[in-house]
């Protein structure tokens, strides 16, 4: 191939030369190595032409990666193999650890599932859906789509009229787990880059630099409590992204967005044809699930929200999420670049059974409200910065080094911060767990704190 951005020149292609009589512009001469092109169905959106001797040949008029000259160096990175480009680190927390260790003692407060563990009725569900493990599992989730759309509509009144307009289950798809539509719906719209809210999950960052997207952050402040404000405005007219990742309740600091600052967010991006993708998976834990962003899905075409069953259910091991929107053109990229059964067929099940849980849900917001305080309460007290919260879990500082080291040789699993941009060593994460076990890591934590602190001391009499 000629390294050429006008020509994108193949002439070992029987169709070159193509570009006599056409509008080489806007023509696509590269499509025998389109990334998309393999696909059964491109989403690219192609147009073909007949030429005068017979051959058709494909114009890409609103492909996802435009074939334009000043395309052409994202195009040829696209084609390229390369290896150790891409910097990002591995990390496994402390579920992992924990299922790995042969003492079944270990408490592990490194993840932020639901404390009263897999509903009975998701339970007796799998456990009856073994003998149809056999067959394929619906490629489309048709059932627990309708599903969804009908717990949306019923649970948050979404009767079509003014704000909340109900989302028909054509526009909600289903995945592997919330990381992997993250990836998808950041390959659908391949944004040039992207705005992150730092500290936040950093699944984000990990699936737009797997994209090659510049990623270009906006600093969440300590003395503010992380708390998002208007200044969010200021970053997004400087740094002008094509894409932007919300987190409300964000990870780790817990904080909700305030509804009425989300809600500008979302009509600033639509404005500007920005997406904005709103990710809700701890907003069940909270008194404020009603106000949900899946409301504006219908009349915000730039809008995606996402949300999974993972926290909320204690579905960690069985991986299903699921998003909305309301852009045709989106949702058919997503799909088409979606794998094929990327849901199980008991991750279905599963989640359809799980939508029948209401009790359980509101025993979870009532169980994790009262632990949250008091491990809030208790920590304070223990001298470390604690910050506000309304998810299942708590961000706290302290000055005890090497705090986590101390707890897992309690058989205690706590999640360190430091690989959060925009934290450090000292900030720990915290699941709000049940009464006993929130009771025992506030024992281990004042035992720890007063070893350190007779240390300090001893080191301060060795010194004098």
């Amino acid at each position: 191939m000629e390294n050429s951005s006008r020509f994108f020149k193949n002439t070992a292609c029987s169709y070159f030369p193509c570009h006599k009589g056409l509008d080489s512009e806007n023509f696509n001469c590269l499509f025998c190595y389109c990334p998309l092109y393999p696909r059964e169905v491109c989403s690219g959106n192609p147009t073909f032409i007949t030429k005068d001797d017979g051959t058709k040949i494909k114009r890409c008029t609103d492909c996802t990666f435009p074939h334009k000259p000043e395309n052409y160096e994202r195009i040829m990175n696209l084609l390229r193999v390369t290896k150790n480009e891409i910097d990002i680190a591995e990390y496994h927390h402390g579920g992992e650890q924990v299922a790995r260790a042969s003492e079944s003692k270990m408490t592990d407060f490194s993840v932020n599932v639901n404390p009263l563990g897999l509903p009975e009725g998701v339970k007796s569900a799998i456990q009856n859906a073994i003998p149809d493990l056999e067959r394929y599992p619906d490629q489309s989730c048709t059932r627990l789509r309708e599903k969804l759309a009908e717990k949306l509509r019923i649970s948050f009144g979404m009767t079509g009229k003014g704000h909340g307009l109900a989302v028909p289950f054509e526009h909600i798809i289903c995945g592997n787990g919330a990381s992997e539509l993250i990836s998808l719906v950041t390959n659908a719209i391949s944004p040039k880059n992207a705005l992150l809210l730092v500290p936040t999950f950093s699944g984000y960052e990990k699936a737009l630099k797997a994209a090659r997207t510049k990623v270009q952050y906006h600093f969440l402040k300590a003395e503010a409590c992380f708390a998002l404000d208007e200044t969010i405005f200021d970053s997004i007219q400087k740094n002008k992204p094509d894409m932007i990742f919300l987190c409300s309740p964000n990870n780790p600091t817990g904080g909700l967005i305030e509804k009425p600052l989300l809600e500008q967010i979302a009509a600033q991006c639509d404005e500007s044809g920005i997406f904005l993708v709103a990710d809700e998976c701890f907003l069940d834990f909270t008194e404020h699930a009603n106000e949900t962003m899946f409301r504006f899905v219908e009349e915000n075409p730039h809008l995606v929200v996402l949300n999974a069953f993972t926290k909320i259910y204690a579905m960690a091991g069985i991986r299903l999420g699921y998003l909305a929107t309301s852009n045709l053109a989106l949702l058919h990229k997503i799909n088409a670049l979606r794998p094929e059964w990327n849901v199980s067929t008991l991750a279905q099940i599963a989640g359809e059974a799980a939508l029948d849980e209401r009790s359980y849900i509101e025993e979870t917001r009532t169980l994790i409200k009262q632990e949250r305080d008091y491990l809030s309460k208790e920590l304070k007290a223990l001298g470390f910065r604690v910050f506000p919260s309304e998810a299942n879990f708590i961000l706290f500082s302290t000055e005890v080094e090497k705090l986590g080291n101390f707890l897992q040789e309690r058989e205690i699993f706590l999640r360190n911060c430091g690989n959060f941009t925009g934290l450090s060593e000292k900030f720990y994460r915290t699941a709000v767990r049940t009464h006993e076990e929130n009771a025992r890591l506030l024992k281990n934590l004042r035992a720890v704190v007063a070893k350190c602190a007779t240390s300090q001391t001893d080191s301060e009499k060795f010194h004098n």
